[in-house]
């Protein structure tokens, strides 16, 4: 089985809509296919609850794809637990948890511009 994590720091619509195509994409690309969308920075924008995307994000989450928010950032912007999106799942850290996955043999795509 594939394993793919991908990582997201930017607060670009532009971005996080192409994020989330990418996730689709790989999604009909492989039966089997385990996928994190790992958010720190000013990508965790993406998994709050204002977020422009949430319906999106909840189809998404519903087919297995894992929504990942990085407390570090949380705590840097000075955000709670309260403010992410209830389907998310807040990390300690999402460059440890990078590490790790690709330590385990994750495939790992970051998503830019």
């Amino acid at each position: 089985m594939h394993k793919v994590v991908l990582q997201l720091t930017s607060n670009d619509h532009a971005v996080q809509k192409s994020a989330l195509s990418h996730i689709h994409n790989i999604q009909k690309a492989f039966e089997h296919i385990v996928i994190e969308l790992v958010t720190h920075g000013d990508g965790i924008e993406l998994l709050m609850k204002e977020s422009a995307l949430v319906e999106r994000l909840r189809i998404m989450h519903e087919t297995g794809v894992q929504l990942l928010v990085c407390q570090n950032a949380l705590d840097a912007k000075n955000l709670s637990d309260s403010d992410v999106l209830p389907f998310s799942t807040i990390i300690p850290s999402a460059v440890a948890h990078l590490i790790v996955r690709q330590s385990e043999g994750w495939s790992y795509l970051r998503e830019t511009f």
